[in-house]
Formats: structure tokens, C-alpha cells, sequence
């Protein structure tokens, strides 16, 4: 990208936070892409859940055989992905980290366990999430039990650093424990401040993490199973490169205006923190939106991002045969919204960030709700089924409107209500279609709603979604002590939309 005297100056004060390596500066990436090998730099989970004994299982392998890598993990709600949980992961060359994420039966929080002893910050993560971010009108431990999760690899763990012998892993165990009673080792003690960061030897990231989650149910015998997606910082040529290290200190109680001179508008677009309807701290840092390539600015990074997971459509089967008393839900999950835009719970508006970008904005998604109760971010899409037999459906030629409610949202097909059993239970962004057909298939459009001066056409972008469908059935032809519960998932297939093109600066 052409970058003129603006774009220079704001490149080099996020240099200056230490951002990026200037040793390393002629080979730092220059864009983001979807990994086609499931290996990246970052990684997004698109859906957790606790819901009516749910439980969520995540595995994240660090495949690089030599690197360390200091990873930050956030849980965000499927409301208007508010952060929920977030801790600093510190993974050994080849180490496994592995946790649960279940209901807390005594309040209602999801809650992690891991009895895995990676190293993180703070040390102790078998806790509650955290209800402090999501809106204080509704349930707040119920805002906590479904949503995404972000996962960015902030800095490599070179050899050469002081913390590596204090992460790596000998024989099995590290060699000073890092989790239970223990204390805190000393070499990873300087992380909790920028000084210490900036003197611990960390260097730019590589990639090689890869996730797998698993949500299950053990009363119903049913399971289901999936990988994050990967993206990758990449050159011109779309090999893999060095991303800018994007490590903040894990601490609370400090609010953040600047950060070593550079104001938090350069380091995040989610238009709460930069409009200080949040006051932002710094374990708010990074997101998906930090800066993390070439490209200098929060915005265009988000738009980045945005444009490589956008598509015009998307579209999956439904099975809900009551012979088997089959269920189906479908998640969509856009992990770019919370970048375009917020909604303040205390007036129960909204706050975009960059009204003139494709993807969310004031065209296209509103509020839904206020001040006073459920507000959540809705963006306008529509759908339409067919049966197995091509057959269109006349339900969704009568009503074809549908909008996408909150940044992970479940559409349970068939369920009678948006309340009645379905396969995922799911209970925060929860949406029911009722169909003439028991099964078949559907596609949700997705065009976006944009209007380029230059180019008049509507919907040219497409939308940054991800997501499943999730089946279950139960077979009643097997013997009794014998489960006959089966889950399925299957991934959304999509159109892709024409790529968009930031407007340069």
C-alpha cells in the first residue's frame, strides 16, 4: 500500500510503542489471509456455549518447534461482543494448552478450568468470566455463556529471552510451575509492565498456532466438533511473515489514555474504547484490530480483516425429521462487528467507528432494543429454503427478511419458538424459522449495504461471517443402555463478494 506522509507518521509512532522490529523491518507482512493450512498468526473460535449443560473444550498447539509464544486469549459474548475473559497464554516451542469452559451451577457464569500447567498472566485462570463489560439491564451471567473467542499470537518466545527457560517445558513440566499455589516465576514477574516487556527479549511473531474446540453435552450424549480459523500475516507474495509484536502488560485498575506516547485510537477501532464510553485498560489490548501488519492503522486493519472473511452468502442444510427428533441450528458469528460498531448501555445507542466503511454501518445495522433492556446490534440480511426435492420454501418468499441480532447469532429451524428445545439450547441471540419442510437446505444473503460515490451498486462487499450448522438426531431402534444420540456439524459454504479496496489515506 502507498502510504503518504500521514500514514508514515502514524507507522512510525506505532514503531516507537514497540510494535514493530526495525531489525526485522524488511520482512514484516504487509497484509492478512484466511490460512489454507489451518496454521496462522491468529486464530477465531466462532462459537462457545454453556447453555443447558453445554460445555466448550479448546485446545491450542503451538507447532513451532523452536519459538515460545505469548499469546493473548479473549472470550467475547454473542450479544455485541463485550469481553467476558481475558488472560495472557505463554506457550513453550511445540507445547499443547487445553481448558474447559462450563456453567458455574452456582452463579450462572461460564466458567474456565484447565488443569494444564502452561504458563499465564494472571496465573490463576480457573475462574468465573466476568460480567463488567455486558449490559447491566440484562442477565449478566447469562451474557457470559456464548460467543467467540480471539486468539493472538502478541510476540514470539525467542531461545534468547529471559522468560524462555521459565515457560519451556522439561520432561513434561515447566521447570518452576506456573499454575495452583505456586508463586509467580521471577523471569515472568517484568511482563505485568511496559518496561519489562520492552526488556524481555520478545521478538516479532511467527506463525504456527492451530485450535480445536469440541462443545458437548454429557446428559444427551452429544457432541460436536470443529477447528478455529486461521489467518496469517503475510507478504506481497502471500508467504507468511513477521507480524509487529503487539504485547501489553495483563494488569487492572489502570486506565489508558496513551500508551508510551501513542494514543489508543491507534492501537484499537472498537468505537467504545476510542470514544471513552469505555475507559480502556491496558488488558484490553490487543484485538483483532490492533495493528499487526504494514498497514498502520486500527480501522484499516479491521477493514482488512473484514474483507478476507466477507461473503456474499452463505448457505447449509437443515435436518429436522421428527421420526429422529432432529434438530438443527445454524451459527453466524461476524468476529469484525465489535470494530464498526459498539452500543453504549447507558443510552442505549449506537457508536460506529468509521461510518464510510462497507461492512457495518449505520445503512445496515441498528439497534434493536434500548436503554432499559436488551439492546443488540442488528444487521440486515435475508434468506430463503428449499426442500430436498428443489422444491422452494413459501415461508421465506412470503418473508424473506432476516436480520443477523448480535455478534454470534443462533437461528434454530423448526424449534416452534425461539424458546422451545433446539440443538444448541442456545439463549442470548436466539432467532426461530418455522418451514413447510422437515429438510433441505438454505442460503442467507449477505451483500452488505454500501454505497461507494464511485460505484452506486448495493451489497458489492458482502458481510465478514463464519460459522456452523449444528444437527442432532436420536436413533429409537437401539437397545436399551445404548446412547443413540449422534451430533453433526457442518460448515457454512459461501459465495465470495468483489474484494474491497481501502480508500487510501
Amino acid at each position: 500500500m502507498k502510504k503518504n506522509l500521514l500514514t508514515l507518521g502514524i507507522a512510525a509512532a506505532v514503531s516507537s510503542l514497540g510494535l514493530a522490529s526495525p531489525a526485522l523491518a524488511q520482512e514484516q507482512a504487509t497484509s492478512l489471509k484466511v490460512s489454507p493450512t489451518g496454521k496462522g498468526h491468529m486464530l477465531i473460535v466462532p462459537y462457545y456455549t454453556v447453555q443447558s449443560g453445554n460445555a466448550t473444550l479448546l485446545n491450542i498447539v503451538n507447532s513451532d518447534k523452536v519459538n515460545g509464544k505469548a499469546v493473548k486469549l479473549r472470550f467475547r459474548g454473542a450479544a455485541n461482543a463485550d469481553s467476558v475473559f481475558d488472560f495472557t497464554l505463554l506457550l513453550g516451542p511445540g507445547d499443547v494448552w487445553a481448558a474447559e469452559v462450563s456453567q458455574n451451577p452456582g452463579t450462572g457464569f461460564a466458567r474456565l478450568y484447565t488443569p494444564d500447567n502452561s504458563c499465564t498472566m494472571p496465573q490463576m485462570v480457573n475462574t468465573d468470566f466476568i460480567g463488567r463489560r455486558v449490559n447491566p439491564a440484562v442477565s449478566v451471567p447469562n451474557e457470559t455463556r456464548e460467543g467467540y473467542v480471539e486468539i493472538i499470537t502478541m510476540a514470539n518466545v525467542p531461545a534468547s529471552s529471559p522468560i524462555y527457560n521459565a515457560i519451556k517445558h522439561t520432561n513434561g513440566a515447566p521447570p518452576v510451575p506456573c499454575s495452583g499455589d505456586a508463586s509467580m516465576p521471577a523471569a515472568l514477574r517484568p511482563l505485568q509492565t511496559e518496561e519489562g516487556i520492552a526488556a524481555a527479549g520478545l521478538a516479532n511473531p511467527t506463525t504456527g498456532l492451530y485450535a480445536n474446540w469440541s462443545i458437548f453435552n454429557v446428559a444427551d450424549a452429544t457432541s460436536w466438533s470443529g477447528e478455529a480459523t486461521a489467518i496469517l500475516a503475510v507478504h506481497d507474495d502471500g508467504q507468511p511473515g513477521f507480524a509487529r509484536k503487539v504485547m501489553f502488560p495483563q494488569t487492572i485498575g489502570r486506565p489508558l489514555v496513551m500508551y508510551e506516547g501513542t494514543p489508543v485510537t491507534d492501537l484499537t477501532a472498537d468505537p467504545l474504547l476510542t470514544s471513552g464510553a469505555v475507559a480502556i485498560e491496558r488488558y484490553d489490548l490487543p484485538d483483532l484490530s490492533t495493528p499487526y501488519t504494514s498497514i498502520p492503522t486500527p480501522a484499516e486493519q479491521a477493514s482488512l480483516l473484514s474483507s478476507i472473511l466477507a461473503k456474499s452468502s452463505l448457505s447449509n442444510e437443515y435436518f429436522t425429521d421428527d421420526a429422529v427428533q432432529a434438530q438443527t441450528d445454524w451459527v453466524f458469528t461476524m468476529p469484525t462487528l465489535r470494530y464498526f460498531m459498539a452500543i453504549n448501555y447507558t443510552t442505549g445507542s449506537a457508536v460506529y467507528s468509521a461510518p464510510n466503511i462497507p461492512y457495518f454501518n449505520h445503512l445496515n445495522t441498528s439497534v434493536a432494543g434500548g436503554a432499559g433492556g436488551r439492546a443488540v446490534a442488528c444487521t440486515s440480511t435475508s434468506f430463503q429454503f428449499w426442500n430436498r426435492s428443489e422444491q422452494i420454501d413459501p415461508a421465506t418468499t412470503a418473508s424473506p427478511l432476516f436480520s443477523l441480532c448480535g455478534a454470534s447469532t443462533v437461528l434454530s429451524i423448526n424449534a416452534g419458538d425461539a424458546f422451545a428445545p433446539s440443538a444448541l439450547a442456545a439463549g442470548v441471540t436466539r432467532q426461530n424459522v418455522e418451514l413447510n419442510y422437515a429438510d433441505g437446505w438454505g442460503e442467507v444473503f449477505t451483500p452488505g449495504n454500501y454505497r461507494n460515490p464511485g460505484f452506486p451498486i448495493f451489497g458489492r462487499y458482502g458481510l465478514p461471517v463464519m460459522g456452523q450448522a449444528f444437527s442432532k438426531a436420536t436413533s429409537t431402534n437401539i437397545g436399551a443402555g445404548v446412547s443413540g444420540n449422534f451430533g453433526l456439524v457442518w460448515a457454512h459454504r459461501f459465495n465470495e463478494p468483489l474484494p474491497y479496496v481501502p480508500p487510501r489515506l
